[in-house]
């Protein structure tokens, strides 16, 4: 994936008319060549380790309270001992497998946020179910389920994250007391006004424990980024991050060479495996192999002695087209060429180079400024590549892209060409003219495949011939019969004349959209200008 970002107005410049691109020469190749295929996957296995210790911790104590069940059933013969053994025997080998497999490589965070999360879950699941099998409101394990809480800080994390397992480690209790109440029949004793408030009681001392201590893992992630943000990467002092992607995250910084702000995107430390590596710095050579002004500019790329490895991008000022669209709904076809023909002649230089798109959409074609004119598109997310001719098995399977976007034989499994491309610009040029997709949304992406696009015509009367003939060439079911590639797109386009009297309003003139709020991965961050994080591949020469 390749991001470049926008923030709110008072935070961000253009990169763009500023000093000249630095690195289009042999030092950024030895950069590239310094990106290697081993890194450490410092948080990652940094909460690995915490889970490691918290689930080793909880798998010794939960046996050893059977020394206490014994010594109960010593002094009360009715101590209900076979229900509290069982279930520790079905606790602590669940414990025992989150410790082992904490310690394990290969941990991803997804699976990490699915132990951690499994973690007070689980424990207030069995104490529950303890305190009710030995005495319930007076049972001598109730204050144990206030115990478990404690373990919330002890992986630092988002509120948001854990504020779930809060809320169903302090209803587990109170929602077996009073199904047990009348499930056994015995609701007036145990659902008697006294006994109501004790356990009302209790639920509020648990719930507020549990939501102080949720409070406090919120702190300390947040206290980690903040140190995170302070630091410097290479020459580039990291201010604050913008957005978040599949394979890594985007911080607004300071250039402090050449004194300008740019977008710094650091590969995410939990994707920092060999394939990873090579996919970031495949991805980047790609990028740095296009030079044309719609596309988004790559100006440096590196590695710190402590294993980061990032590249800094242009930060662009304005907004993507998806957020133009939402807000005007549908564009006048002059605006529409014009725009339209920037994206076509970028992909055209990324065609020339054997390098398909794979993922044209609104959300990933971004309108900001070129000097005090506005409209001017830069296309973004041409990450991930692959070249055909050599087997390095680092290319993702499966469907890549969007499928309302994609082309037809994609959908079906071919090989995106150049023409795939176009049949994307094209579901984009249709949905700038008219304000809508060319098929039905309701009715799925293979539509496609078994019917004709609406007619434009039906739905804005007034689209000159011109324009209706570029749609239709681009959006034909045979590739073969379609554009070829983004040159030639670019040309129809042209060639219609309706971009000819275009003129951009100034940039200063130009309305700022604020900012998105989307979430990504888990964590809900500026993201006007972050791509899905789909890829491109080098086409066949």
């Amino acid at each position: 994936m390749l991001c470049s970002v926008t923030t709110p107005a008072k935070d961000t410049t253009t990169a763009g008319g500023r000093a000249g691109e630095s690195g289009r020469d042999a030092e950024r190749d030895r950069l590239l060549d310094a990106i290697v295929a081993v890194a450490a996957q410092h948080e990652l296995l940094t909460n690995g380790r915490r889970m490691a210790i918290a689930y080793t911790i909880a798998a010794i104590m939960v046996p050893l309270f059977s020394s206490m069940d014994l010594l109960f059933r010593v002094v009360d013969p009715g101590w209900n001992l076979g229900a509290i053994l069982a279930i520790r025997a079905v606790v602590t080998p669940v414990l025992v497998l989150g410790a082992w497999r904490s310690r394990r490589p290969g941990l991803g965070t997804r699976e990490l946020h699915a132990w951690i999360a499994a973690a007070p879950m689980l424990l207030t699941t069995a104490m529950a179910l303890s305190v009710m099998a030995t005495g319930k409101l007076d049972s001598p394990y109730v204050p144990g389920l206030l115990l478990v809480a404690f373990g919330y800080p002890f992986v630092p994390q988002r509120y948001d994250r854990a504020i779930a397992t809060g809320i169903y480690s302090t209803l587990i209790f109170p929602a077996f007391y009073v199904t047990c109440a009348f499930y056994t029949h015995q609701v007036a004793v145990m659902l008697a006004p006294r006994e109501i408030v004790r356990l009302v009681t209790a639920t509020a001392i648990h719930g507020s424990g549990i939501g102080v201590l949720v409070l406090a893992a919120h702190w300390l992630w947040a206290l980690r980024r903040e140190v995170f943000a302070s630091r410097s990467i290479g020459r580039y002092r990291v201010r604050h991050c913008i957005g978040r992607g599949g394979m890594g995250e985007v911080w607004a910084a300071w250039d402090e060479t050449l004194k300008r702000e740019v977008a710094l995107k650091v590969l995410r430390s939990d994707r920092q495996d060999p394939v990873a590596i090579a996919r970031f710095e495949r991805e980047v050579r790609a990028t740095t192999e296009l030079s044309h002004p719609n596309t988004v500019r790559v100006f440096d790329v590196g590695a710190t002695e402590d294993g980061l490895y990032y590249y800094a991008m242009e930060l662009l000022r304005g907004e993507s087209l998806a957020s133009l669209l939402r807000r005007e709904k549908r564009l006048s076809p002059p605006r529409v060429v014009w725009l339209a023909t920037q994206v076509a002649r970028a992909l055209a230089e990324a065609h020339a180079r054997g390098i398909v798109h794979r993922d044209v959409k609104p959300e990933n074609v971004f309108i900001t400024h070129a000097g005090d004119e506005g409209d001017h598109a830069k296309v973004l997310d041409f990450g991930i590549a692959r070249v055909l001719d050599v087997n390095d098995g680092l290319t993702e399977t499966g469907l890549v892209g969007t499928p309302h976007y994609l082309a037809p034989e994609v959908l079906v499994g071919e090989k995106a060409t150049p023409a795939a491309d176009v049949y994307s610009l094209g579901v984009m040029l249709f949905q700038m003219v008219t304000g809508l997709l060319p098929f039905e949304p309701e009715r799925g992406p293979l539509a496609k495949l078994a019917s004709e696009p609406r007619s434009v015509r039906d739905l804005v009367p007034d689209v000159p011939d011109s324009l209706v003939e570029v749609l239709r060439r681009s959006l034909t079911l045979m590739p073969g019969e379609r554009l070829a590639d983004g040159r030639a797109i670019a040309d129809a386009l042209v060639a219609t004349g309706l971009g000819d009297g275009y003129r951009p309003e100034l940039a200063s003139a130009t309305p700022k959209a604020g900012p998105e709020r989307e979430r990504v991965t888990g964590d809900e961050e500026t993201r006007e200008a972050i791509p899905s994080g789909r890829g491109v591949e080098l086409a066949e020469p």
